[in-house]
């Protein structure tokens, strides 16, 4: 028997409990925009007429893919949901009166924390939804907040959402008589999607998330740019040509595995092996852009304001973003951060970027029933922040290279653990642009010790 949810629907549950094996991932409102315009792309250069469900903040600029497709024809129906008492998101629709619906969902506390991308049509359907996590630190801009997202193509749970959906809807004089009626489609859910389509995605969302990256530099500029990665990478020679390396071979194995899909002889079992791999190099290839864009804005320049914090001031709120990711996984997570120690000479934006990558490294590579610690110390005229985990560990004849770009140890041959390379040598690179330094121990099978050393900001 199914479980109903309509009194407290949460949609990000509905996902996590019928596909327990989709992974969710930390983002923010900005990469969330950069999927759905990579979806909408996708469906204009397809010609593909659909049906949208969709919850969205107020002034999202992703918006304007759904007015232009909406616009061309392709949009069949758009229904614009709102929580009762919530303002809806507020599209310029003004040039028509047909098609796009406002819908009032009945109020819950869980789908009020979440927005949801839901696209429906004979090709293929997708449901994209972001949750904000519980905890945000007060110091973060709505659109930089830390969201869960979670997403599924398979038509048995997006007709589960549906059916839930539906049972939301409040009935009000200018709701849709078809949401009223037992259908929900006019059409039947997909079984398969074509490889051209799935090209077509996988091209969109590569393209959406490369642009961010690649800005226009004046040659005159390009020294003085470059100078640090000279400190993070060795020569530039030597880090253009491996990164070239680690791109292309994600895109081969994707070129391998839609040509093998392109195969109708394949077997169930094959195919769903194929885009297995399709997914998996997709997201090698995505952490690989993450660190290039977070290694451009190494070179950004700091306000003076900025360039000092507390630790009680940020850490508790940097730690909190993934008690979530935690507990689904069965991790201990907690902290220890002291009041009243003085400030470090570190920018919040770097603090927040060193931890994100400890953590992330941290929960990859510990089990369930495992812990990660957070906690500081004041000694002398430093401040030690440590961050111990529970893990596999790290091998010794990996220690000496873990700060390494692109150094991926023993534990890491796995392609489920395989990374981009490149979170350490960015935590490096920033520790010892803030004069602090960072050492690690380790043992296999009992965990790592990350331990950074920050000097005491002056006053």
């Amino acid at each position: 028997m199914n479980p109903s949810y309509s009194h407290e629907l949460s949609l990000y549950q509905i996902i996590n409990e019928l596909s327990p094996k989709t992974s969710p991932l930390m983002v923010n409102f900005s990469i969330f925009q950069e999927i759905i315009q990579g979806l909408m792309e996708c469906c204009r250069e397809q010609a593909i007429q659909s049906t949208l469900w969709v919850k969205l903040p107020a002034n999202l600029p992703g918006k304007i893919e759904i007015e232009q497709y909406y616009q061309e024809g392709l949009a069949d129906r758009v229904y614009d949901c709102s929580i009762g008492g919530q303002e809806p998101s507020n599209y310029d629709f003004s040039f028509s009166s047909l098609g796009i619906n406002q819908v009032v969902l009945e109020a819950s506390s869980q789908l009020q924390r979440e927005y949801f991308f839901l696209l429906l049509s004979p090709q293929f359907c997708s449901l994209i939804v972001v949750q904000e996590t519980a905890v945000s630190s007060t110091e973060e801009s709505p659109w930089n907040k830390s969201l869960k997202l979670i997403s599924t193509f398979v038509p048995e749970v997006i007709d589960r959402v549906l059916q839930e959906l539906k049972q939301m809807v409040t009935i009000l004089d200018r709701t849709p008589e078809e949401l009223t009626a037992n259908a929900v489609l006019t059409f039947p859910f997909p079984s398969q999607i074509q490889t051209s389509l799935l090209t077509s995605l996988f091209q969109n969302q590569l393209k959406q998330l490369v642009a961010p990256a690649t800005p226009m530099i004046p040659m005159r500029e390009i020294d003085s740019k470059l100078k640090p990665s000279h400190e993070l990478f060795g020569s530039d020679d030597d880090f253009l040509m491996n990164m070239t390396r680690e791109m292309g071979v994600p895109l081969t194995n994707m070129k391998t595995a839609l040509r093998l899909l392109d195969s109708m002889q394949n077997k169930r079992e094959q195919r769903q092996r194929y885009l297995d791999l399709l997914k998996r190099e997709c997201d090698r290839q995505n952490l690989l852009i993450t660190g290039l864009q977070e290694f451009i804005q190494l070179n950004h320049p700091l306000d003076e304001k900025d360039k000092t914090v507390r630790l009680e001031d940020s850490v508790p709120g940097i730690v909190s973003t993934y008690q979530a990711i935690a507990e689904e996984k069965g991790i201990s997570l907690g902290y220890t951060i002291p009041a009243g120690f003085p400030a470090i000479n570190c920018p919040n934006a770097w603090l927040r970027l060193i931890l994100h990558h400890l953590l992330h490294n941290s929960l990859k590579f510990t089990k369930a029933e495992g812990r990660i610690y957070v906690q500081s110390a004041l000694k002398g005229q430093t401040i030690e922040l440590v961050i111990s985990d529970t893990g596999v560990g790290i091998d010794n004849s990996d220690i000496p290279h873990v700060f390494e770009s692109f150094y991926r140890g023993r534990n890491a041959i796995s392609p489920e653990l395989a990374g981009a390379g490149l979170g350490l040598a960015i935590v490096k690179q920033l520790v010892q642009r803030c004069g602090a330094s960072i050492s690690v121990n380790s043992y296999l099978g009992k965990g790592t010790t990350f331990r950074i050393l920050f000097p005491i900001a002056s006053v």
